[in-house]
């Protein structure tokens, strides 16, 4: 039988082992233009660890592998209702995965009669807008415009402040060298934006907000918030640190923001990999709560928009 989540999770392990500490950038690298993925043909974006399966993802165009930039996404029919049709040659569709009520009978009846649903964890396949032709195909191929630094500083500032302003969280900018989260005071300590450099894949600013917004990840975890941050004493510390990097990554993807991984990202990143191994389900648990963490904080946005692909 066919295991979807080790399926995912061997996925996952092999970019964390690909021997670059910063596998979570491609998620959301301000070079793709897409921002996040959507479905071509309800617009409704995908979520959780889909958001993971699909981003990154390269397609090729005939010539060469090229990143998949409008992150349009559709199945083999869907882009035929749109009178698009997918081009062999042009790379194979990409999993993608929800969740289908199965009926089955209620052991717990003694008759036998009675049943029950229980959620089953299926797969569809997707392509690209750049792995189709047609009429209407180029329509799908529009890539965002990278945002200049000035638009990125006033998006991820809105964000913040907007999400801020509708809790008790407060945020210390300090010289103390260090970004964290204090639950106890309900308060993120961030050192100033001039005290982050730029890296190969992020400027300084980038590297400065993909920080606030890993520090923010954990604020929701607040027990007045989402209530996640007692799942340390289960899962371990690291695990949390996972969830915050990937709350991070979506939240920069949504921003038009590069993500750069914090100094301790690496240090953790043997642990991941462990934990994963040992643990095939924590992948997309961890991509669960990230993306609830992220819904929490659009909440809190004037604009904030609902609708997401009903998927895993």
């Amino acid at each position: 039988m066919r295991d979807i989540y080790q399926e995912i999770t061997d996925r996952i392990v092999a970019q964390m082992e690909s021997g670059d500490s910063n596998w979570i950038n491609p998620m959301a690298g301000s070079g793709l233009g897409g921002g996040w993925p959507m479905n071509a043909t309800t617009g409704n974006r995908y979520n959780g660890i889909n958001v993971m399966l699909l981003m990154g993802l390269t397609v090729f165009n005939g010539k060469e592998n090229v990143p998949a930039a409008s992150q349009q996404w559709a199945t083999f029919k869907q882009w035929q209702s749109k009178g698009c049709r997918v081009v062999s040659g042009k790379g194979s569709g990409n999993m993608i995965v929800f969740f289908k009520k199965l009926t089955v009978k209620d052991r717990k009846d003694p008759t036998g009669e009675a049943t029950t649903t229980i959620p089953m964890l299926k797969t569809s396949v997707v392509f690209s807008a750049e792995q189709v032709e047609g009429e209407y195909a180029d329509q799908f191929k529009v890539e965002r415009e990278p945002l200049t630094e000035v638009e990125q500083i006033a998006a991820v500032n809105d964000w913040v402040t907007n999400y801020v302003n509708g809790t008790d969280l407060t945020i210390n900018y300090n010289e103390m060298g260090r970004a964290f989260y204090r639950p106890s005071t309900d308060s993120i300590h961030m050192p100033p934006a001039d005290g982050f450099e730029a890296t190969a894949t992020s400027t300084a600013t980038e590297c400065f907000h993909s920080t606030q917004l890993h520090e923010l990840t954990h604020a929701t975890g607040n027990k007045a918030r989402l209530n996640r941050l007692d799942i340390k004493n289960n899962d371990g510390y690291a695990f949390e640190e996972l969830v915050a990097e990937l709350g991070a990554a979506f939240q920069c993807l949504m921003l038009g923001v590069s993500a750069e991984p914090r100094e301790d990202h690496a240090k953790y990143l043997n642990n991941w990999i462990a934990a994963l191994k040992n643990d095939k389900r924590l992948i997309y648990r961890a991509a669960k709560l990230a993306q609830q963490a992220v819904d929490h904080i659009a909440e809190h946005q004037p604009s904030a928009e609902q609708s997401t692909e009903e998927a895993a």
